[in-house]
């Protein structure tokens, strides 16, 4: 029983892990979006162009966090799938509500990848 609670606790774990990155990516492109706004209005009130530069790094700074937090996301939902069809004959695993919640995430996962990463 204590090993199938270990299951349960790990299989939460992974399924946090996964929805984690995913939520971070979400962060990113937020992040994007308002650095995006944020050099947009220092063209229209014509700032120094140092400024708007400097503004520009970090948008692109944020930009380059994208294949890295794809990659992580990726290898998440390989874990994570991995991880289960490990646990295919454990009968607390398969009927557990985690599993459903797992299954959903990547899913979900998977189609955010789609959706965001053309080259999938």
């Amino acid at each position: 029983m204590a090993e199938n609670n270990k299951d349960l606790k790990q299989l939460k774990i992974k399924t946090a892990a996964l929805k984690r990155i995913q939520k971070e990516f979400f962060g990113y492109q937020k992040e994007e979006l308002k650095q995006n706004e944020r050099i947009q209005k220092l063209k229209n009130q014509n700032v120094d162009e140092a400024d708007i530069k400097k503004q520009e790094e970090v948008l692109q700074e944020t930009v380059q966090m994208y294949p890295n937090i794809i990659g992580r996301l990726v290898e998440s939902v390989n874990d994570l799938q991995v991880w289960l069809d490990g646990k295919l004959n454990d009968p607390l695993i398969d009927t557990s509500e985690e599993k459903t919640k797992a299954l959903e995430a990547i899913t979900e996962a998977q189609d955010f990848l789609k959706a965001n990463n053309p080259a999938q």
